[in-house]
């Protein structure tokens, strides 16, 4: 599922929204490709990082590192005290004006639920990510961090770390916080294992 697909169905599900932006917005359909591309460079501290952010930190369904900008636009309520022409449900025209409580604008609600419905949408990402690359052993050795280049002090464990013992059959690796196998947890799972056996 697309990051930014995720934030605008979320965003568009609340009350009175009518408009989703990301990044540049509709204003990026009238540049060129060149204009509107993020260029990357390796910043000071050794990371990777765009020097413009139209994409909005999310960049083919994935965020960047990047701040992510969104833009939701909400119409104005529609019960007002001014009349207005209606149809009532025997089919004739009339008058109508609103009554009772009715918030005179949706903004002081809205950016509590955008924040709200973003930081759902983000914990859900986040869960997504640690379950598909936190809870199973890495294979292979790249060297490198997530964006591409390893940082000064870094340790990446190599899959040697994380085979099974000789005469013992590899299975599943569950990782822990620094990535290395978590030993309470596998050693649970073998005895599960040696169970259904």
């Amino acid at each position: 599922d697309k990051l930014e697909g995720e934030l605008a169905k979320a965003c568009m599900s609340l009350p009175a929204a009518k408009g989703f932006e990301i990044g540049s917005g509709f204003g990026g359909t009238l540049l060129t490709g060149k204009e509107h591309n993020d260029e990357f460079y390796v910043d000071e501290n050794g990371r990777t990082r765009t020097k413009t952010n139209r994409s909005g930190g999310i960049q083919g369904g994935i965020s960047n590192g990047e701040t992510i900008i969104i833009r939701v636009a909400f119409k104005p309520t529609s019960t007002i005290g001014q009349e207005q022409e209606t149809v009532t449900r025997t089919g004739e025209e009339t008058l109508m004006r609103g009554k009772g409580r009715h918030d005179p604008c949706v903004l002081p609600r809205a950016c509590p639920m955008v924040e709200s419905m973003v930081a759902l949408v983000m914990a859900d990402h986040i869960m997504q990510q640690h379950a598909q690359c936190n809870l199973l052993a890495v294979e292979g050795d790249s060297g490198a961090n997530p964006l591409g280049k390893l940082v000064e002090g870094e340790v990446v464990p190599k899959p040697a770390e994380w085979a099974a013992p000789p005469g013992e059959a590899a299975g599943i690796n569950l990782m822990d916080g620094e990535g290395k196998p978590d030993k309470s947890v596998n050693d649970k799972m073998d005895w599960l294992a040696l169970e259904e056996n």
